[in-house]
């Protein structure tokens, strides 16, 4: 074959037309078209045809520049949003769905509004526990008889975290007479106290801002364990103070009012249940010693069937430590027993016969009343009034039941290291 530079020049060239046809020249008449143009262009003009002719597009896969030139009625500038706004309003909705139209679902929103209004609890988050405490102390015991009383079997160990829920059927007020259910979220936290340092630094998962408003701890001890009660008290106490000052701190920088709410809340709660329900009216409703995290802490302590072959003057010293350290820190106190095996007839008392008889239903009434106390709290708020009469039993040698407030320094007897005004630091 011939090599390009052996081949012969042709003498025919294929021009491009702009509106995409094309035309084959001979060689002679692109030289005289090029002559023609340079003629024409002295004379100020040259032919559009010839002009289209010999200046072709690029071939298909070439880059070319073009120059775009915007009128001025396309460069002006995009519409503000208010006006885009105002545009929008005065244009007639096109569907019954738009923003503004009335519809079935609107209606729904409204009513469910006001039922909430009427009821009282408009706007109040669903419900919170958080069910805390050290290893083997019948946390998850507690938890499965709150939701299910019936059942008796003894559940698995909890590691790490569980989640329960518990609900609660309501009839709405108003003439739909519409049933609705409140729900309430159940945190376990077990493990190790690693783990539990851990799990409590994390806002969106131990009292955050999602938490506080409606969040109830119960920090459960073990009386089976006295020696370790007081530490696990104090620890998990510890824990909700720090932890409800972070999250506090974060709602304050936001310009949120919401803390301050909240410990006034607590501080009626606790003054009210004092005093007969009479703001105000506790004698310790102003002393140093009581300190108020925003939120409502129970201490429940388990296992009291077990407990009850300690000799009565640890007994005494415990309980009283356990009432101090609870009512100065605005948490409600609770001694619970009889879910287990330990409820047996070897760990009575073999010098009181008749008042063995009478434990076990003594039993089952203080935990009936913990679980009306304790749905109260969750459901409804620790701001509404019980409806039922919850009196304070103090004896140590009985199971305590004590509601937030319902205990006096007097009546304790304050500690050493206390007269000061220093209070005790969890």
């Amino acid at each position: 074959g011939l090599s390009l530079r052996d081949r012969p020049a042709s003498r025919w060239h294929r021009t491009h037309a702009r509106d995409g046809t094309s035309e084959r020249l001979p060689l002679q008449s692109r030289e005289a078209s090029k002559r023609t143009r340079t003629t024409d262009s002295s004379r100020g003009g040259c032919n559009d045809a010839r002009s289209r002719r010999l200046n072709p597009p690029p071939p298909p896969g070439r880059f070319q520049k073009k120059s775009f030139i915007m009128s001025s009625s396309q460069a002006r500038r995009p519409p503000s949003a208010r006006s885009a706004t105002a545009s929008a309003a005065s244009r007639a909705p096109s569907t019954p769905f738009d923003a503004g139209q009335k519809n079935v679902w609107t209606d729904v929103i409204d009513h469910n509004k006001s039922v909430a209004k009427q009821r009282g609890d408009s706007g109040r988050p669903d419900g919170v526990l958080f069910v805390v405490g050290s290893r083997g102390c019948g946390k998850t015991t507690l938890v499965n008889r709150l939701l299910y009383p019936d059942k008796t079997e003894v559940p698995k160990p909890t590691e790490g975290m569980e989640y329960n829920y518990a609900r609660r059927a309501q009839s709405g007020a108003g003439a739909g007479g519409v049933d609705r259910k409140d729900v309430a979220h159940v945190w376990e936290i077990a493990g190790s106290r690693h783990f539990a340092d851990e799990v409590t630094e994390q806002d969106n998962v131990f009292l955050g801002p999602r938490h506080v408003t409606s969040a109830v701890v119960a920090i459960c001890v073990d009386l089976a364990k006295p020696h370790e009660a007081m530490r696990t008290a104090e620890y998990w106490l510890g824990r909700v103070h720090a932890r409800c000052a972070k999250t506090f701190e974060r709602l304050v920088a936001r310009g949120s009012r919401l803390p301050e709410q909240l410990v006034r809340r607590s501080e009626r709660v606790f003054a009210a249940a004092g005093g007969g329900g009479t703001a105000g009216a506790h004698e310790d409703a102003e002393s140093p010693l009581v300190r108020h995290s925003g939120v409502t802490v129970l201490i429940v302590a388990t296992k009291h069937d077990a407990w009850r072959r300690t000799d009565p003057e640890r007994m005494k010293v415990l309980v009283r430590a356990l009432r101090f350290l609870a009512h100065t820190n605005a948490a409600g106190l609770f001694f619970l027993g009889g879910f287990g095996a330990a409820d047996s007839r070897a760990d009575r008392p073999v010098n009181d016969a008749d008042d063995a008889d009478e434990y076990p239903g003594e039993m089952r009434s203080q935990f009936n009343q913990f679980r009306a106390y304790l749905n109260h709290l969750m459901f409804s708020g620790a701001d509404r009034k019980f409806p039922s009469r919850l009196a304070a039993r103090l004896d140590h040698l009985r199971p305590v039941t004590c509601p937030v407030g319902g205990d006096r320094l007097s009546s304790i007897g304050v500690p050493k290291g206390a007269e000061t005004g220093e209070s005790l630091r969890a």
